[in-house]
């Protein structure tokens, strides 16, 4: 009879481990949080340190395939630079109209890039004076050829007296004689203008050889005096004007060259910056004395190397808020990131300094 309690018990506490086992069937059961790591595990990973910069252990530098790259200090690069063909100011001449009238062609009228040979003929001006102006140069010429005559008969005096003295003439009539031709020449001179300017028309001829570089009158404007008519410039001697927008760009210039149509490369003499004066920028002026194949008012693309401290390649990355970002190696395991405004331009930087020219952009993932 003493069996029956024990074998009851036995019973019963099995049915209360198969109700529980029933009770927890179907339940949904929140996921228990994983521990948190140890800071020996937390050590072992790349992470943002409290200072900005990032701790990443050797083996992950490895897994990483970071690489490094000393830097060297100030570099030389090639910027390419479009520039417009322009006359040097001091191969530019100007011709100007001597005295107001009409303009006439002779032949076709001068047109911009045309080559012209010192003295030749490119147009007539016809003075516009008034009656009473040409009266009186008209009366000057008259008052002129009266005082030629005296000065040839005065000439010829004098060239007798020494004829007949000869030998014994005195050093003194010389003197006299070349006085005497000399103001005969200067009344002779005097006389041939002021008939030019009665003249029917004037000739303009071009006072030296080289290319037609404007032509700010027409055939048939009246003109004023002083006016400009052409602008000649020598075709071998060219100024080269480049736009730029980095203000130091012209002092950290070390040389510029530019390739010529025939394929020869002429080196450019930089003779200085000067700021837009509507526009935001500067404009850098090159010299070259041996153009003959480009003209001006055309666009061509010149070669400037230029000193400054530039980014060896793979260093700048893209950080998670899309901003440049280079690397630099400072300890065994800790990169400090170094924020410049753009790639093409170098932050301060010390010789010597590591920067990160491998990898750069997997470690800018990390936050």
């Amino acid at each position: 009879m003493k069996a029956v309690p024990v074998m009851l018990f036995l019973v019963l506490g099995l049915g209360l481990s198969a109700a529980a086992a029933r009770a927890h069937e179907g339940e949904a059961h929140r996921e228990e949080a994983a521990p948190p790591l140890p800071p020996l595990a937390l050590a072992e990973r790349p992470h943002r340190l409290d200072d900005g910069s990032l701790y990443v252990p050797k083996a992950a530098q490895h897994l990483l395939g970071i690489r490094t790259l000393a830097w060297t200090g100030v570099a030389t690069r090639i910027v390419s630079l479009p520039a417009e063909v322009q006359a040097q100011p001091a191969a530019a001449v100007a011709f100007t109209a001597a005295e107001p009238g009409r303009l006439e062609p002779e032949g076709a009228w001068p047109l911009p890039g045309r080559a012209v040979k010192a003295g030749q003929l490119l147009a007539w001006l016809r003075p516009t004076i008034s009656q009473r102006d040409a009266a009186r140069r008209r009366a000057d010429v008259a008052d002129l050829d009266q005082k030629l005559i005296i000065a040839n008969l005065n000439v010829e005096r004098l060239s007798l007296q020494g004829a007949v003295n000869g030998d014994q003439k005195v050093a003194t009539g010389n003197i006299y004689l070349e006085e005497a031709v000399a103001q005969r020449d200067a009344l002779q001179r005097q006389r041939e203008l002021i008939a030019e300017s009665l003249a029917e028309r004037v000739p303009l001829r071009a006072p030296v050889g080289g290319t037609v570089l404007a032509v700010p009158a027409r055939a048939g404007d009246v003109v004023a005096a002083g006016q400009l008519l052409f602008q000649f410039s020598d075709p071998n001697r060219l100024r080269l004007s480049a736009l730029v927008y980095d203000p130091t760009l012209g002092a950290r210039l070390h040389a510029a060259s530019l390739r010529l149509p025939d394929g020869d490369v002429a080196e450019l003499a930089y003779r200085g910056q000067e700021p837009l004066a509507t526009a935001p920028g500067w404009r850098l002026a090159f010299d070259l004395d041996d153009g003959d194949d480009l003209m001006p008012g055309q666009v061509v693309r010149l070669d400037a190397q230029v000193q400054g401290a530039t980014l060896p390649g793979g260093a700048c990355a893209v950080d998670g808020s899309g901003a440049p970002v280079v690397w630099l190696h400072n300890a065994p395991e800790r990169f400090v990131p170094l924020h410049p405004a753009t790639c093409d331009v170098a932050v301060a930087l010390r010789q010597g300094d590591r920067l990160v020219v491998q990898g750069a952009g997997l470690l800018a993932q990390y936050r």
